[in-house]
């Protein structure tokens, strides 16, 4: 799967329907290491070399599916190896997983106006927040400074209001960077493992 990086979110179905979540903590051509969640770790132990599976990735350019086996079984960190495979297709419209998150950071809008928001939701791929006593609208170009205390460090980016609900916004991040999104993919996942 040429779109795969590290820290993209990763479901293994088996052939018994059994499912296993995990990110993917390395990857090359030809093997994919994956860290499994503490919640999967039971079915992941069960794994054998060269067992078949169906494999789900949220990546950057949406959810993609491949086929795949077993080659190195649960090691001591919680990692499994799998064979990196071609990618099947899309299987779903929404690009990227969106979780509940709730952290103050601010906008700056094309006239250099400074808003304090707050974040509804997040994905890799934009966010949803609130802004008080303010407005955008539609097509809007905004800076946003997503803070360092939820990140590791400080993220910048652009985006672009694509929905207005009252004092609600939707956002899609434009021209994120690698290493950004890999955070942003990161703390959603984080999000998602303590549910």
């Amino acid at each position: 799967m040429d779109e795969i990086r590290k820290n993209h979110i990763v479901q293994i179905e088996l052939k018994n329907q059994t499912k296993i979540d995990g990110i993917v903590f390395d990857y090359g051509r030809d093997r994919v290491k994956i860290l499994v969640a503490f919640e999967s770790l039971q079915e992941a132990k069960t794994l054998k070399e060269l067992d078949e599976m169906l494999v789900r990735v949220n990546t950057h350019l949406g959810v993609k599916q491949m086929f795949s086996h077993v080659i190195d079984c649960i090691d001591k960190s919680n990692c499994i190896t799998i064979e990196n495979s071609p990618t099947l297709h899309v299987v779903q419209k929404r690009e990227f997983v969106r979780v509940l998150s709730n952290f103050a950071f601010r906008a700056i809008c094309e006239n250099k106006t400074n808003i304090e928001c707050y974040c509804i939701n997040i994905s890799g791929g934009g966010i949803a927040f609130g802004a008080h006593n303010s407005h955008f609208g539609i097509g809007e170009i905004i800076e946003m400074h997503l803070p360092s205390h939820i990140f590791d460090r400080e993220i910048i980016c652009r985006g672009e209001i694509i929905k207005v609900r009252e004092n609600s916004y939707v956002a899609k991040f434009i021209n994120l960077k690698p290493y950004d999104e890999d955070k942003i993919v990161k703390h959603v996942f984080k999000l998602i493992a303590e549910k």
